[in-house]
């Protein structure tokens, strides 16, 4: 996988990890609205060159989940957090990958 593959891929990464939270977020503040029906956010990985011009990464969809459960919101938006976190050590990670190469080849 290639610098520009790595980052895409995690910026895709921090782009569903933020919509996982958004959307938690708002289930949990229209928890009590009348005849509110819960989103759920679904993820798709993309394997890196399956097709063609495909640098991977993560696509989302949104769709109606039902009833809001405020434990299920509370782990989604916990997931949502150590994803978001994870996503953003790849990138400072590359970054310092980047550097270090850039270092040996000056």
């Amino acid at each position: 996988m290639s610098v520009s593959g790595a980052l895409s891929t995690a910026i895709s990464g921090l782009h569903a990890s933020s919509v996982q939270f958004r959307t938690a977020a708002n289930n949990i503040v229209n928890a009590n609205t009348p005849n509110y029906e819960a989103k759920e956010v679904r993820t798709l990985s993309q394997i890196a060159g399956s097709d063609q011009g495909n640098t991977g990464g993560v696509t989302t969809t949104i769709v109606d989940g039902g009833d809001v459960s405020l434990v299920s919101e509370y782990i989604n938006m916990t997931q949502a957090k150590l994803s978001y976190t994870a996503n953003g050590k790849v990138i400072a990670t590359t970054e310092e990958l980047v550097g270090s190469l850039l270092d040996i080849t000056s």
